[in-house]
């Protein structure tokens, strides 16, 4: 089958385009001809603007010469911001393209819709008009449909079936990373913005007093919210003991690292469909503590912990340096 990806692509440093990726090697390895539409910045096969809709139009002029097509959706990698005629262009180029019947959209995110505005109502177009739209959880599934007041032709792909991992045990995690392997340790891995809720972990972690908490990543995009976010940030790690910030791009093997020499992985997103980072801890044996928010409660697992509030957040994270201080004793 020849199958076309629509997607960001490495060596951008960005979570989809690794999950793209990872798609694109196994397509391959099951003898599918795939061929990658990417941004400039990727190493597709094919390149084409994504901002503005160029990228849904050239998929559009190759939809025909492929049996499959199969675009990755998240709002920032096709809309300009600020920019409404451009938000229209772009939702209309991504109606024309998913009239075509062998177009399937794998929705990794979607804004709520505001649906008096155009763009919004060419979107929801599209959304009814692909052939399938694949989904990691039914939450998120039935939150469009809801919110877009859709019937999609929808199904669920599982988030670990984008993700690879570097297999690595607890203490190997944690000589590479030269960290005290008698230490209770939780992380918090992934880029830095508000929405994920990083503050929360650190502010929690300073009422515990025991063992340590890193967060590892960096800032993604440099707007303005974001870089007051990440000094705010770094400022509570400075102030907080046994808190700290490795700040930094981390690759999937850093972030495997990170993740398998942690006794729980903090997750307190104020804002999430689904996660990747949760998909790489449960893919490594590494329990996370999860918050409740979009289909993260769906995604998590028996080992998982899911929480609501600051105070649940609090003795979710306690409670993993308690077991982790039970089991170094044990061992001894």
């Amino acid at each position: 089958m020849k199958v076309l990806v629509v997607a960001p692509y490495p060596p951008r440093r960005d979570g989809i385009a690794s999950y793209a990726a990872v798609q694109v090697q196994r397509l391959r390895e099951a003898g599918h001809a795939v061929t990658v539409l990417s941004p400039p910045d990727g190493d597709g096969d094919v390149k084409a603007e994504f901002l503005g809709g160029d990228g849904f139009r050239r998929a559009a002029a190759l939809a025909a010469t492929h049996d499959r097509v199969l675009v990755h959706f998240q709002p920032s990698l096709y809309y300009r911001p600020r920019a409404a005629l451009s938000k229209i262009s772009t939702s209309r180029a991504l109606l024309a393209l998913c009239r075509r019947p062998n177009v399937e959209v794998l929705v990794h995110e979607a804004d709520p819709p505001k649906l008096w505005r155009p763009d919004y109502v060419l979107l929801a177009a599209a959304f009814r008009r692909a052939s399938r739209l694949w989904f990691h959880t039914l939450t998120e599934q039935e939150a469009l449909e809801r919110g877009y007041r859709v019937r999609t032709r929808g199904a669920l792909v599982r988030h670990q079936d984008g993700i690879r991992v570097n297999p690595v045990g607890r203490d190997e995690g944690r000589r590479r990373l030269g960290l005290d392997p008698e230490e209770a340790l939780l992380v918090c891995p992934g880029f830095v913005h508000p929405d994920k809720g990083f503050d929360r972990a650190v502010a929690a972690f300073g009422r515990i007093g025991d063992g340590a908490l890193v967060v590892v990543g960096s800032v993604r995009d440099a707007i303005p919210a974001n870089l007051t976010y990440a000094s705010r940030l770094r400022e509570a790690c400075a102030a907080t003991p046994g808190a700290s910030w490795r700040e930094g791009f981390a690759s999937d093997a850093d972030l495997d690292a990170w993740i398998a020499a942690a006794d729980a992985v903090a997750l307190p997103y104020r804002r999430s469909w689904s996660s990747g980072m949760l998909a790489r801890a449960q893919a490594l044996g590494t329990p996370a503590i999860v918050a409740r928010v979009g289909g993260l409660p769906e995604q998590a697992g028996e080992r998982d912990v899911v929480f609501q509030t600051d105070d649940e957040l609090e003795i979710a994270m306690r409670d993993a340096v308690a077991r982790a201080n039970d089991r170094l004793r044990e061992a001894r």
